[in-house]
């Protein structure tokens, strides 16, 4: 009968051979295969973590003084009629980027363009008291008393709204290589007197990462706010650079070696 049943449905045989299997068969089965299975997976994935490995982590600093000022002015108008104010915003910028561009070694470019209603509080109530109209220009330069006359001379006509210093990308590439060098020093240094004073003979890398530099782009610093150009009679804005630090961190794992 039981010939019968596997000839006709193979699969009803095997599953019955499988459920007749001693119990203790198939834990030595088990048993065998073990090691191998051990062999073939990495020590991680089995929940044990190899011996002598470290976890270091080193960063190089530098204070380094920026090499390009940066000022931000606007025009601004405020008035019953929209349309008066926005022309009369475009001729004030137009007129300050064609004076910008003129000046040898100074970068400049246009900012946020904003066209917003005023509100006045009448017996209780909120009601519309016309526009105002706001628009940015921002001028860089590495000569900073260069950009400094202009923006002085801008100012006859616009609101200085801030200052600030920051780092160029030229400088930046540069720092970024010398700190990172410094720091992947640093970190084979840490690594090699950890190996030491552990009494191993060196050690290898596991997993490292090289960060970015930090530090290297400040907020720039309000001057002023008002409704009105403040007159300056064309003296230079005083920009003074001072210094930003900068750094770059290297961390990772290193496995000590006897």
């Amino acid at each position: 009968m039981h010939s019968r049943s596997c000839a006709s449905n193979p699969a009803q045989c095997g599953s019955g051979l499988r459920r007749q299997v001693p119990a203790a068969l198939v834990c030595a089965v088990c048993l065998m295969a073990a090691p191998l299975a051990l062999a073939q997976t990495p020590l991680a994935n089995c929940g044990i973590q190899p011996a002598g490995v470290l976890q270091l982590e080193a960063t190089a600093h530098a204070d380094v003084t920026p090499d390009r000022a940066v000022v931000v002015l606007a025009a601004e108008r405020q008035g019953s009629d929209v349309a008066v104010l926005n022309a009369e915003v475009t001729r004030l910028l137009d007129s300050a980027v064609q004076t910008a561009r003129a000046t040898p070694g100074v970068q400049v470019q246009t900012g946020n363009f904003q066209t917003q209603p005023r509100y006045k509080v009448v017996a209780g109530q909120s009601q519309q008291d016309g526009w105002s109209v706001r628009a940015q220009i921002m001028l860089k330069s590495v000569d900073f008393a260069a950009v400094g006359r202009l923006a002085g001379k801008l100012a006859q006509s616009l609101q200085v709204q801030s200052t600030g210093t920051e780092i160029s990308p030229e400088l930046q590439a540069r720092e970024l290589t010398r700190l990172t060098h410094q720091a992947i020093a640093q970190y084979r240094n840490q690594a090699q007197a950890a190996a030491r004073d552990f009494g191993y003979a060196g050690y290898a890398l596991r997993e490292v990462s090289i960060g970015s530099l930090q530090g290297a782009s400040p907020a720039p610093r309000p001057m002023f706010r008002a409704m009105a150009a403040v007159p300056l009679g064309e003296q230079a804005v005083p920009i003074e650079a001072g210094v930003q630090a900068l750094g770059v961190t290297v961390s990772g794992s290193v496995q000590l070696q006897r």
